[in-house]
């Protein structure tokens, strides 16, 4: 499975500058990368996420695009989609970068433009190197057991037999429903969506496993997991969980 790259930048000069180093560096180092999307438009991006839900993506983007959706507005949607986006800005802007961490973008690195070619490449290469490694131990994750406590005991969950996560009624507690039963802990669902990303996010408050679904209605938006066990989910999922079914 290779993970898309997207170059989003609105001079083509530095557009294809960025695309051959980035190209480069997926030759010779790994196949875990594509480019997906090379772009001066961050409108073709926010198109992009939104039907192909993209996952684990990483992200070249410029700041100042241009267009009336800067980089960090984009980096925004981003993030809102494609949850362990790994994103990169690269840019002249350097004195934007507090405003990155205000708008809580998380990004991954600040590449600025006006230095050698050489520390410009050695930096995106730094950077590709950083999120592979990222991805790797995402992966990693993604085949381990589902791990909790409750008090001094611990638990492991094998993620085939998880249903769903949604909070709990106590404050900074969440539910876990399983083939099993039920389980309640510490915790909060966005944590948990970023540590297992085969949870997916149907509205505000559930996280579920689709693997384990056994009926879904995309009528009345409804997901059975069992004869008791439903949920609905948010009008605005019905494509990300189609293409979800899809793989």
């Amino acid at each position: 499975m290779a993970y898309p790259i997207i170059l989003c930048e609105d001079q083509i000069i530095q557009l294809n500058q960025l695309e051959a180093i980035v190209q480069t560096y997926i030759l010779f180092h790994t196949d875990l990368f594509k480019v997906e999307i090379k772009t001066q438009s961050p409108i073709e991006v926010i198109d992009y996420l939104e039907k192909r839900n993209p996952k684990q993506g990483t992200y070249f983007l410029d700041i100042d695009l241009a267009s009336s959706i800067d980089g960090i507005d984009l980096a925004e949607q981003i993030r809102a989609t494609d949850v362990q986006a790994k994103i990169i800005f690269v840019t002249t802007h350097d004195e934007m970068m507090p405003l990155t961490l205000r708008r809580r973008v998380e990004a991954l690195g600040f590449v600025i433009k006006d230095q050698s070619l050489d520390d410009y490449r050695a930096e995106i290469v730094e950077l590709l190197t950083l999120a592979q490694q990222r991805i790797d131990a995402t992966r990693e994750c993604q085949e381990c057991d589902f791990k909790f406590s409750i008090g001094s005991q611990m638990f492991s969950i094998d993620k085939q037999d998880i249903y769903l996560i949604e909070p709990s009624s106590l404050p900074h507690r969440v539910l876990l429903n399983t083939k099993n039963g039920h389980y309640e802990f510490y915790g909060n669902l966005r944590d948990l969506e970023e540590k297992y990303p085969y949870l997916f996010r149907i509205n505000r408050n559930c996280l579920v496993n689709l693997k384990n679904m056994t009926e879904i209605n995309f009528k009345s938006r409804e997901i059975k997991f069992d004869s008791e066990l439903s949920r609905q989910f948010a009008r605005g999922k019905s494509n990300k969980i189609k293409n979800l079914l899809k793989q």
